[in-house]
């Protein structure tokens, strides 16, 4: 038993705990049990699930748990200064340095080799990457602490004069690794109402908890199975085949990351909190415009106001207005990792926007009918061909893959694909379907599913998490934006 009790204490950088494994779900219930009885205690709240957090950080990156709080007690301790001194020139000087060090410690672990590799690629040097870890969640935390700052700077919100609080704000588990990147507007507010959790935040925790397992642990890691194999590979499967693993994906990366906000804000609302909303049907966007206020909001939304409207936003005029973009979303694709394929994303995301706002000018008139399906399904091929970038080893493997597509499309696939792979068939089909239906039917769903009795909830949970071990792969696949 005590053996048992230590590996489960344990980091073990193998299997690290993410929320789809058996084990943050035996350590969630016991969690949960404790927290029933301390919620309703202010501080005792806010210690235990504080120290939760830390531990939860700990399993799933180890010692790197220590980059953590030496952020947060950095940029807490900075936050008071901006605060507290009147001089316009020395917040500014504060501010810059903290800036400087938050970002400077997300450079060394993201960009050092990056950097590194491309100076030996100019002097024609080999190159031997440095040992360098990515710790996990290090671009969510980083980005949430610096728009804390910055909106202690301009104003808008009060420093949090107790560090408690600020650590739970930074630590709050359930959006620690993966987002949504909470506002602190949004969050600190809650840290000390009283917490009074109702029978719809059950329903609602429960309903989402089980959508973002089913879509992660059912839908996106049995459809990767099939898309390792065709990515892993770019080049030697037909043009069909490689078609299907670019849908595979395109349903693969919104079921993981929405899949991961799903359980993150079911979670949070168990605990009675509220992390807002992070996807809201993005493949159903008629534009790349609203595809990006529908897809990773809290991100938009932040690259927004912590980049765009910085560098002159629309201020400036329509044509700086589209450099604007266009740098917000080369920043954007770079912040998703150290490789020029990300910044390839970036540009071409940030040339669309500008694209877009340039031919629809003023016109703020929604399309209807033929004209907006036939922009759906423009805007959604334009997304998915990017995702080939986002997903593949290389830039070559991408071309690779798009030129199977394009130059290598043999009809005769499509029988013995859906006879052997009719599972990945279904899934592809209904995941992306999904998008189309009107939202009217999800609000019924979620107001259906709360209205059952709680033995149904509990058997529609066991019922994802066999499907999930029937259908999973020899190891648990890491959520997708881990590596971020």
């Amino acid at each position: 038993m005590l053996e048992r009790i230590t590996n489960l204490l344990s980091y073990h950088p193998e299997a690290p705990m993410i929320f789809n494994t058996g084990e943050f779900l035996f350590c969630f219930i016991i969690f949960l049990s404790v927290y029933a009885i301390v919620y309703k205690h202010t501080v005792s709240r806010l210690l235990y699930v504080l120290g939760f957090s830390l531990f939860f950080y700990y399993k799933s990156s180890g010692w790197y748990l220590l980059v953590l709080m030496a952020t947060i007690f950095t940029d807490y301790y900075f936050s008071l200064l901006l605060y507290r001194t009147k001089a316009k020139s020395l917040r500014t000087f504060y501010l810059i340095c903290a800036l400087v060090i938050s970002l400077g410690v997300l450079f060394y672990f993201k960009y050092t080799n990056f950097l590194l590799q491309n100076i030996s690629n100019l002097l024609q040097q080999p190159f031997s990457p440095l040992d360098i870890i990515l710790p996990i969640g290090i671009s969510f935390y980083t980005f949430q602490s610096i728009s804390y700052l910055v909106d202690v700077y301009k104003g808008e919100i009060e420093p949090r004069e107790s560090m408690l609080d600020y650590s739970f704000y930074m630590t709050f588990f359930p959006h620690l690794v993966a987002g949504p990147i909470v506002r602190a507007s949004l969050f600190l507010p809650q840290i000390r109402q009283e917490v009074v959790i109702k029978n719809s935040d059950l329903n609602y925790g429960m309903y989402f908890i089980i959508k973002g397992l089913f879509k992660k642990a059912v839908l996106a890691d049995f459809v990767a199975q099939y898309n390792d194999l065709i990515f892993g590979a770019p080049g030697t499967y037909s043009g069909f085949e490689s078609l299907m693993a670019i849908y595979g994906y395109a349903l693969q990366i919104y079921c993981d990351f929405s899949g991961y906000s799903d359980m993150a804000i079911g979670i949070a609302r168990l605990m009675g909190y509220d992390l807002g909303v992070n996807f809201t049907l993005p493949y159903n966007a008629a534009s790349i415009t609203e595809f990006w206020r529908r897809w990773h909001m809290s991100l938009s939304l932040w690259l927004r106001d912590y980049v765009y409207i910085p560098l002159g936003g629309n201020r400036l005029g329509k044509w700086r207005a589209y450099l604007n973009q266009f740098l917000t979303m080369l920043i954007g694709g770079f912040w998703h990792g150290a490789s020029w394929k990300f910044v390839f994303w970036g540009a071409m995301h940030g040339l669309a926007l500008g694209l877009h706002k340039w031919v629809s000018g003023d016109n703020k008139k929604k399309s209807t009918g033929l004209a907006r399906a036939a922009s759906i399904a423009l805007t959604f091929h334009f997304v998915i061909v990017l995702w080939v970038f986002f997903r593949a080893e290389t830039f070559e493997g991408a071309i690779l893959i798009l030129k199977q597509v394009f130059f290598d499309m043999d009809l005769s696939y499509v029988g013995p694909f859906i006879q052997t792979r009719s599972l990945v068939f279904f899934f592809i089909i209904f995941g992306l379907s999904y998008h189309v239906m009107d939202n009217r039917y999800f609000q019924q769903w979620k107001d259906a599913f709360r209205d059952t009795p709680f033995w149904f909830k509990v058997l529609v949970l066991l019922l994802v998490i066999q499907g999930y071990i029937q259908l999973r792969s020899e190891s648990v696949q890491p959520f997708i934006y881990f590596q971020f």
